[in-house]
């Protein structure tokens, strides 16, 4: 059997979010997710995954859109004047702005918030992939991986609206699939909140129910793939 991630993002966005990731874990449809700790639903979130024996994830560290968790004056360069971070479309366009001793500060804080919840740290990605922004920003991620002695996830971008079980199965037939292969996913139950924070609504429900169908067709198991976490290929 050949191991396989099945990662869904942004656990913590939303309560619903949060319990269609818990639901997905514990009945094996996705075998990992990491945290957002910018989001005000982090703290809850944390204690049901620990009340339903969910003890390790990843960190989704932000830079756009939320309120950080560092002081805004301790990191001016990531903030606008209300306090909050940066959209992400003025990320992209002047990454240069952005102070590498912020970013560090900022993503720093963000562990220290992940790992007072009790939650075990097992990887790192980044929200809209921006530790991909420079090679700079990269470099502070793989540093801070290092230290925690986690893995860094490889941050590919989608090249469908939302993942489907051929989208999947795309991925999963390239010629170049090297190491241990990733499925990134976005799964959750919807809410009017959800419509205010991210672009990604009805999709979450649709890869959630594409990843449920290749389970019950015992897809994984027909093509020899063992679902597994990041706590088995240890620090990159």
């Amino acid at each position: 059997m050949q191991p396989i991630i099945i990662e869904s993002d942004d656990f913590g966005m939303t309560i619903p979010i949060s319990r269609a990731i818990i639901t997905g874990l514990k009945t094996g449809v996705i075998s990992t997710t990491n945290a957002q700790v910018t989001s005000p639903h982090f703290e809850m979130s944390a204690a049901l995954a620990q009340q339903h024996g969910i003890t390790a994830m990843g960190l989704h560290l932000v830079l756009d859109k939320d309120r950080p968790i560092s002081q805004p004056l301790t990191i001016p360069s990531l903030v606008n004047p209300a306090g909050f971070c940066h959209a992400y479309q003025t990320l992209q366009t002047h990454p240069e702005q952005l102070a590498i001793a912020d970013v560090k500060r900022e993503f720093q804080a963000q562990i220290d918030r992940f790992l007072a919840s009790g939650l075990q740290l097992t990887h790192l990605t980044s929200h809209h992939f921006v530790a991909t922004l420079t090679p700079e920003i990269y470099a502070i991620v793989l540093e801070l991986a290092q230290t925690y002695h986690v893995p860094v996830r490889n941050e590919t971008a989608q090249q469908t609206p939302y993942l489907t079980p051929q989208e999947i199965k795309r991925q999963l037939t390239q010629k170049n699939l090297v190491g241990t292969p990733v499925i990134l996913s976005h799964i959750g139950y919807l809410s009017a909140e959800l419509r205010h924070k991210s672009r990604l609504t009805t999709n979450r429900l649709a890869e959630f129910n594409a990843l449920k169908t290749l389970k019950q067709t015992n897809y994984w198991d027909q093509f020899s793939w063992q679902l597994t976490d990041y706590s088995e290929l240890g620090a990159k």
